[in-house]
């Protein structure tokens, strides 16, 4: 692990300066007294989660409810702030000086408050959805090679995470989806290349510092506004950002992730990921979500080189075979199930093959990220109730977009740019099938859905919330219509 700030210099005031940062901020509420990150997320089994992250050392919050005064639990335990060994895995172990906390929200709860600040409760009705996903800021750097472009983390233009968390706040969502990628700070190892990012006090690493730069300090108004769900992202590998996923994020109790190293025989895969068996929430009569984890999937392989994954997949998503009280479903994983980043000669992948002839027909729309861009495929012909559902990816919600990366085939170096943007599909073979309409835009935003009575309105917003785009969910169509942007 790299701290382009030495560590020295940051971890005896890291949490005094966290508070400073969040208290001194108009556009950001501060977390109570000694605490330094809270929210609530919707988990499996209808659960309501309460978290909290305090220094270590610290006891963990007493949360008040209209049904008593709850005792925190710890969730995981803080590991010191020392860095690990230079010659260690900077992935395994890093330094957690923080106590994760948690507990389950008791049924029929009303109000929830930490020291004294009102926490954000599931709505009996959602009426409004922001979606999106693939935040943090890109940084890996290599001593040798080129590595990716580095993104800016000290420029708000150039890396728009802290605009997009407060543009959505102010649309005072019922629920908001992240679909994964929240952690990119991973190293910074070219003295020369990483300089300037030093001389501007730019946080790198895996452990609480870069977790709190990349995600909860950014994060914070949206925490405060509404429920969360969470889906991991292939960041949130246990070879990646995994640790921090583990500790605060994961539906599920902590597991602490195994030594695992990015790109070498050990690296994280979907079957020594900790990979978490999907999960549905059913929010209403009306609406339910399907979260999948595909973090560790190989999905830019065929079936044939990862026959395994097919099985563990079947076994998965098991959920698919349970009854759903909710009319319409929503399938949500961060890796899409069809995506431009996938060549039809790799398809289907094992991901694909697993949801052959055993996705519900009540599955009306896929949504992921991955894709640092934003887009929609739609499949299915009118009247056709048991097609493919429609596609959704919002992959633009700060990190370095598509259009940056010279390896992507979304690139514009050659094109100028939006020059790779699309008002309609390309022709090519999504595992067999052309979209037959969709749209494709490589800008930084966000997705507000709103429920009207002729099913979901979406509008697409920039980083400071602007429109781009409006949209339509089709349920009888399985379709998501976008207009093409006037500007």
């Amino acid at each position: 692990m790299s701290l382009i700030v030495p560590a020295s210099a940051i971890r005896p005031l890291a949490v005094a300066a966290a508070l400073l940062v969040l208290a001194g901020c108009a556009t950001q509420p501060a977390p109570p007294p000694g605490v330094l990150s809270a929210w609530t997320q919707l988990g499996p089994q209808a659960s309501v989660s309460v978290r909290a992250i305090v220094p270590q050392g610290s006891p963990c919050p007493p949360l008040n409810t209209d049904q008593g005064t709850l005792t925190m639990q710890v969730r995981a335990a803080g590991n010191g702030d020392a860095l690990p060994a230079a010659s260690s895995n900077p992935a395994f172990q890093p330094p957690f000086p923080v106590t994760a906390c948690a507990i389950d929200l008791p049924a029929g709860a009303r109000t929830a408050a930490i020291a004294g600040e009102p926490l954000p409760l599931p709505q009996a009705a959602v009426r409004r959805i922001v979606i999106l996903g693939d935040t943090g800021c890109r940084i890996k750097v290599p001593v040798d090679g080129p590595g990716d472009p580095i993104q800016d983390c000290s420029d708000p233009h150039a890396w728009p995470w802290a605009r997009i968390a407060a543009a959505a706040a102010r649309e005072r969502p019922d629920l908001v989806i992240h679909v994964g990628d929240y952690h990119y700070r991973e190293y910074c190892d070219d003295p020369l290349r990483c300089a300037p990012l030093r001389d501007k006090g730019v946080i790198v690493g895996s452990g609480w510092s870069g977790w709190q730069a990349d995600f909860f300090r950014p994060a914070a108004p949206l925490l405060a506004q509404a429920p969360w769900v969470f889906v991991r992202g292939n960041h949130e590998n246990c070879d990646r950002g995994g640790e921090g996923w583990m500790r605060f994020l994961s539906p599920v109790p902590f597991r602490a992730c195994p030594d695992q190293r990015y790109k070498s025989p050990t690296q994280s895969v979907l079957a020594n990921n900790l990979t978490d068996d999907a999960w549905r929430i059913d929010l209403d009569a009306g609406l339910g979500l399907l979260i999948v984890d595909n973090a560790g999937q190989q999905d830019y392989l065929p079936l044939r080189s990862t026959p395994r994954d097919a099985a563990l997949f079947e076994r998965q998503l098991a959920v698919l075979r349970q009854p759903a009280p909710a009319q319409r479903l929503w399938l949500l994983s961060h890796r899409p199930l069809w995506y431009d980043l996938l060549t039809p000669s790799q398809q289907p992948n094992a991901f694909q093959a697993a949801l052959q002839g055993v996705l519900p027909a009540s599955v009306q729309l896929a949504i992921g990220g991955h894709e640092h861009a934003f887009q929609t495929l739609n499949f299915a012909t009118a009247g056709d109730s048991a097609g493919r559902p429609a596609q959704l990816v919002v992959g633009g919600s700060g990190t370095q977009l598509e259009a940056q990366d010279p390896a992507s085939p979304l690139y514009e170096g050659k094109t100028g740019p939006r020059g790779m943007e699309r008002g309609q599909p390309d022709g090519r073979l999504y595992d067999g099938l052309a979209a037959r309409s969709g749209i494709l835009l490589i800008r930084h935003g966000f997705l507000v859905l709103d429920r009207d009575e002729r099913g979901w309105a979406g509008r697409l917003l920039d980083a400071d919330g602007g429109l781009v785009t409006r949209c339509r969910i089709d349920d009888a169509r399985k379709e998501i219509a976008c207009a093409w942007p006037s500007g």
